[in-house]
């Protein structure tokens, strides 16, 4: 069975009620990468022993603007907006802590979410999918970025900035997942992806 890339968008920033500065005066940030043992959106179960594996590892990730913008600037670093590290398993979903490293793009989604606007995560890794009962197989699970920021979440969990509120929001099980939300909401991604990378191969001919 072959790997394959698998992005699987996790949930939406939200601000608290209350901000409490920490850490030298920056927000400290903090996200939920999957609801573990829940079906997503794209027909795919995140496993405890996954996140177990991920907890023991400990790796430490880079965070994008969007899963494409490396493949349309050809950049790597230069367009990180945040390091994510310390993995830990809270409430049933595997969490990590984010540093900003661009502080104009943190102040952004600060702007963003005062006005209404929700913010999307997306993590994005390589594994394999059994295919009876969904679950992605832990041995097979490369991790590439714990997430990057998106506008469309498919997992169903939330991102949180600064002191830890929640706010409860509908379940959706493995039963009550629509196999066409998942076809339709992966069709989607990659027609973006394909218009996205033309355009870039277009414009590199031109020059």
């Amino acid at each position: 069975m072959d790997k394959k890339l698998l992005i699987e968008s996790g949930g939406v920033l939200r601000k608290p009620a209350a901000f409490k500065e920490e850490e030298g005066g920056r927000a400290k940030w903090s996200a939920p990468v999957w609801k573990l043992g829940e079906m997503n959106l794209n027909g795919r179960i995140y496993s405890l022993p996954l996140a177990e594996k991920l907890v023991e590892e400990s790796p430490i990730t880079l965070a994008y603007d969007g899963h494409d913008v490396d493949y349309m600037t050809g950049e790597e670093y230069g367009i990180a907006k945040a390091v994510c590290k310390n993995p830990r398993i809270e409430d049933g979903q595997l969490w990590v802590d984010i540093e900003f490293v661009d502080s104009e793009y943190e102040a952004l989604l600060v702007t963003l979410m005062e006005k209404g606007i929700e913010i999307g995560v997306s993590s994005v890794g390589y594994g394999e999918q059994d295919p009876m009962s969904g679950i992605i197989i832990p041995e097979s699970y490369e991790l590439v970025r714990f997430l990057d920021f998106v506008v469309c979440p498919a997992g169903e969990v939330y991102l949180k900035m600064g002191e830890r509120t929640r706010k409860e929001h509908r379940r959706r099980s493995a039963e009550t997942v629509v196999k066409t939300d998942a076809d339709k909401a992966m069709a989607g991604r990659r027609s973006k992806v394909a218009r996205d990378l033309a355009k870039f191969f277009i414009r590199r001919d031109k020059e």
